[in-house]
């Protein structure tokens, strides 16, 4: 499974990647080359300090469902089964993230006005019905955010506006299942807070787009209170992350 920390420059540039000098081309930045050239480390990245209980459960039920589809090859040992097993689980779990990204860049390039992937149009659809009913007016894309105060980063998919009143606009591929409803997972909420605070937006919404039935999608809007109560939490949850790592980012 792809697990890699993003970290940003105090203009908003994404520095995720950094030369490799012993093995030439780029790697993955790291925490020690954050601290060297004074980078900003994302809100995801941050967020890794708290329990994902929703999210490891999900990757739990993967390994399991791999277990039970995979057959065992004569003669293997546990060791190689399991490690098999492990493999075939989060090879569906970046799968996901993948689709994840697709939707996320067919979504930006519709209301950009922009041609994208026609197979992505299942999933572009019901958010452009959810837009036009909510007359969401699209403002930015794509919006890099740093706050130099607190210490922290990232990109949110758009400021928007919906009843003359700015929101962040994040959104999340889900799979879900019919009788379930679809609800925000803990750290989200947290998530908006972190980007709204910098962009100056009172409010936010996440919108979840199924990828396991077609045309369902969901939102979650968060109001004032819900945004400076999580933002508050936030920037513990950002401070417990910077005495973890032992690096405060430039002021």
């Amino acid at each position: 499974m792809k697990e890699s920390g993003h970290y940003y420059a105090k203009d908003g540039t994404a520095v995720f990647e950094v030369p490799n000098k012993s093995k030439g081309g780029m790697r993955p930045t790291t925490l020690r080359d954050a601290k060297s050239m004074g980078l900003y480390a994302s809100v995801t990245t941050i967020m890794k300090v708290l329990a994902a209980p929703e999210l490891d459960r999900w990757k739990q039920q993967q390994v399991l469902l791999a277990s039970l589809t995979l057959p065992r090859h004569e003669g293997e040992t546990d060791e190689d089964y399991c490690s098999r097993i492990m493999e075939d689980a989060f090879k569906q779990v970046d799968e996901a993230a993948d689709l994840g990204t697709q939707i996320h860049k067919a979504l930006e390039f519709h209301f950009q006005g922009q041609s994208y992937d026609p197979a992505m149009e299942v999933y572009v659809a019901p958010v452009k019905e959810w837009a036009e009913k909510h007359k969401v007016k699209f403002l930015q894309h794509e919006l890099r955010l740093v706050n130099t105060e607190v210490g922290y980063a990232g990109t949110t998919d758009a400021l928007i506006e919906v009843n003359g009143v700015l929101h962040i606009l994040d959104y999340k591929s889900r799979k879900t299942k019919p009788e379930y409803e679809i609800k925000p997972w803990s750290k989200e909420p947290m998530q908006i807070a972190a980007y709204a605070k910098v962009a100056g937006a009172p409010r936010g919404v996440n919108l979840y787009i199924s990828t396991t039935e077609a045309g369902r999608i969901g939102d979650a809007w968060y109001d004032e209170a819900t945004l400076d109560k999580e933002y508050n939490t936030f920037t513990h949850v950002c401070a417990i992350w910077q005495a973890v790592n032992n690096y405060t980012p430039p002021k």
